[in-house]
């Protein structure tokens, strides 16, 4: 506060709205001379003068923040003359050519002209930069200075909108959904004023309390199922937003079923799972998604690794998918251990593992099936009909409840891999499809779930597909240019082996799988046989 035996500053302020008149008021009451303001209109040359030609000490330029360069430079530079502005987020350099130049950014609301004017004589913070009259400002208004340079004034002015603008907006929606239930908005107002004071004691992280912040999934989702969908974005990215403040991390991470740990979520709901992967996308996290069938081995880990490494949240379904076996399969017996399968997962970095039922999963006889043509005509699907529609019905639901994503999958199955490829291209999914290398045994044999059933005898006579793929390869890469000589060669490799029971030796090209004439540009060499139980596939890559 100025004392009586000080000479009075003298204020003149350029654009009389909220924020001006209030500045205008305050000082005014802390003892200021306040010059009439200039407004839209004026003619602002000589604003930096006072009414006898000398300069005023301190022009605050309230404008727009996307006028208030052109403002300035609109005012004759008087020496004395401090030129200010109130904005937020602008720096010192819009109020060139003025050789003094401050910036004085209230952290309060400013409503209307009376309210701010208390506001701002009552112990308010501002983010002050640029000459001491801004210091002296604050001073004399009674609140508190905080020094933010020039290149941090936007992350600051972002934090200020959070903490004051943005929950407001919250607020908007509480008022909203409690008065759907009947609830007025100043019945949540004392838990409002609550909150507030807990966080200023506590810290936001201890102050936080709620179900995201107990991992309490069954109550977030009925809030989600009450909401009203326009409702929802807002709810899920602040539930995200609550997860990631509640874990001391940048991603959620939780443990099984409701289970607080440190590392990874594990849900059997399908809408569980969506939810996860939106409220991940609304707080900017990019997803990856690694479909699986389970009992995950070190070819699934290399996906899940190359998922972690390309995007922010990585999750992975487990499902023994029952439409892509034929009665005469083995869905049955199919390896399972979700215990074994989630532990891989976690260490590998996902972050979500989606495990349901058959029942979640198809919930009444699918009316609906996806049939990819072409690319799934030959080979696998020529000996298992219905293989592929299974495969593709199945591959469609995941991918719509993943959402926009990089979706994973290897290269060991190349024709399912080109049924994807195709299928997501055709029907427009926000996904992009990443074909990860097969991961091979130390003797060559290509890793898979259905290794398992391999006898050790049948172990050993399982390498015999890469060996014929490896003969092909040499051919083609000495010269070889007619596909009948490589498929005779594959398939006389592997039939030599007593144990093995082939099914087809092929040559194709590799980005539809059609058989070519004539070898040349990037082809697929792939194999497929029998070994007692197991049923294995194979393949490599060449180009000429």
């Amino acid at each position: 506060m100025q004392t009586n035996s000080e000479q009075a500053k003298s204020l003149r302020v350029i654009g009389p709205g909220r924020a001006g008149t209030s500045l205008a008021r305050a000082l005014a009451e802390a003892g200021w001379r306040v010059l009439p303001p200039l407004g839209r209109g004026d003619d602002v040359r000589a604003a930096a003068c006072d009414v006898d030609g000398e300069g005023v000490d301190l022009l605050v330029i309230a404008t727009p923040d996307g006028t208030i360069g052109a403002v300035a430079a609109a005012v004759e530079p008087v020496d004395r003359t401090v030129v200010a502005h109130l904005a937020g987020s602008v720096g010192l350099d819009v109020l060139l050519p003025h050789r003094r130049r401050a910036v004085i950014h209230p952290l309060v609301g400013l409503p209307d002209a009376d309210t701010g004017a208390r506001a701002l004589r009552g112990g308010a913070w501002f983010a002050v930069t640029g000459d001491e009259l801004a210091h002296r400002v604050v001073h004399d208004l009674g609140g508190r200075s905080l020094q933010v340079a020039d290149g941090d004034r936007v992350a600051y002015h972002a934090a200020a909108c959070i903490a004051s603008n943005h929950l407001v907006a919250l607020l908007g929606q509480a008022e909203r959904v409690a008065a759907s239930a009947g609830v007025p908005l100043d019945a949540l107002l004392d838990l409002v004023r609550a909150t507030v004071d807990n966080v200023a004691t506590l810290g936001p992280a201890a102050a936080l309390t709620g179900p995201v912040a107990r991992r309490d999934w069954a109550t977030v989702d009925r809030h989600l199922a009450a909401l009203d969908a326009s409702e929802r974005p807002a709810y899920e990215a602040m539930a995200a937003a609550a997860h990631r403040l509640s874990s001391g991390e940048g991603r959620p991470r939780v443990t099984s079923r409701g289970k607080v740990g440190r590392h990874i979520a594990v849900v059997d709901r399908v809408d569980a799972f969506r939810k996860e992967l939106e409220a991940a996308r609304a707080a900017g996290r990019t997803v990856g998604f690694v479909p699986t069938m389970g009992y995950l081995h070190e070819g699934h880990a290399s996906l899940i690794r190359r998922a972690a490494a390309e995007c922010d949240v990585v999750a992975v379904s487990v499902f023994v998918n029952p439409l892509q076996f034929a009665p005469t399969e083995d869905l049955g017996a199919y390896p399972r251990d979700l215990e074994r399968d989630v532990a891989l997962a976690e260490d590998c970095g996902a972050h979500l593992v989606l495990s349901p039922s058959t029942e979640e999963m198809y919930p009444e006889a699918m009316a609906t099936t996806v049939s990819v043509g072409s690319v799934s005509e030959g080979l696998e699907g020529a000996l298992r009909p219905t293989h592929f529609a299974g495969v593709a019905t199945v591959v469609t639901k995941l991918l719509a409840l993943a959402g926009p994503c990089r979706a994973y999958f290897g290269e060991k199955d190349f024709q399912q891999l080109a049924v994807i490829r195709r299928l997501v291209r055709d029907l427009s999914f926000p996904v992009e499809v990443v074909g990860v290398a097969t991961v091979r045994e130390p003797d060559g044999l290509a890793m898979s779930s259905r290794n398992v059933y391999l006898t050790d005898e049948e172990r050993v006579a399982a390498t015999v597909l890469h060996r014929a793929l490896g003969e092909g390869v040499r051919l083609v890469e000495g010269g070889e240019r007619d596909p009948a000589v490589v498929r005779d060669v594959m398939r006389a490799v592997i039939e030599a082996e007593p144990r093995a029971a082939i099914d087809y030796a092929e040559v194709v090209r590799a980005d539809d799988l059609s058989a070519p004439d004539t070898l040349s540009g990037e082809l697929r060499l792939l194999v497929a046989a029998r070994f007692g139980r197991a049923r294995l596939i194979d393949n490599r890559g060449v180009t000429i």
